[in-house]
């Protein structure tokens, strides 16, 4: 896990609301998430969700996760599964933890990235393949904001979503066919 502490944005306290985390994927949806979620830090490390939902009470966008941390062992469980997440999801995994859902439980991608945020105590932004039924999307560029109630332990996290269009080719076939 530690190569992915690397991806750790630290806090610019220099930065604009609105100018977003370095790196790829560049995405105005993300880069408002991390701009709401700086102003809400206020003077602390880390915002508590009443403070997101407080001066952002529209946060709950239809691209967004809200999961509780578990520290020992740790774990993750959905809280607020936004509609569009909602929509392309196979379950309703509401309630549910990570580590009972096979294909997110550790070794994977989302694990990582939400440790690593939990670990950073910082924003983390990445990428994980879209493995589903909707045509319409291609992969899944996220950002991962860590919550505190205490201003210490990350006790949530808040996962903004932005849904990449597939991959076609020129002539507008996916790149792969499924075969069967």
């Amino acid at each position: 896990m530690s190569d992915l502490l690397h991806l750790a944005a630290l806090r610019d306290t220099t930065a604009q609301p609105g100018s977003g985390l370095p790196g790829y994927p560049q995405s105005a949806l993300l880069n408002q998430a991390y701009a709401l979620w700086l102003t809400a830090c206020g003077t602390r490390e880390m915002p508590a969700w009443p403070d997101v939902t407080e001066r952002h009470p529209d946060l709950l966008h239809p691209q967004t996760l809200l999961l509780s941390v578990q520290q020992e062992p740790l774990d993750f469980r959905y809280e607020l599964i936004g509609s569009r997440i909602q929509a392309i999801l196979n379950t309703d995994y509401t309630g549910m933890t990570l580590s009972q859902v096979p294909h997110q439980r550790p070794p994977s991608l989302v694990w990582d990235h939400l440790a690593a945020a939990v670990d950073a105590r910082a924003p983390i932004k990445g990428v994980v393949p879209y493995v589903g039924r909707s045509r319409d999307v291609g992969g899944i560029f996220h950002i991962v904001l860590p919550l505190s109630d205490d201003g210490v332990t990350v006790d949530r996290v808040l996962v903004c979503v932005d849904l990449a269009p597939p991959i076609r080719l020129q002539d507008g076939t996916p790149p792969f066919t499924q075969l069967g």
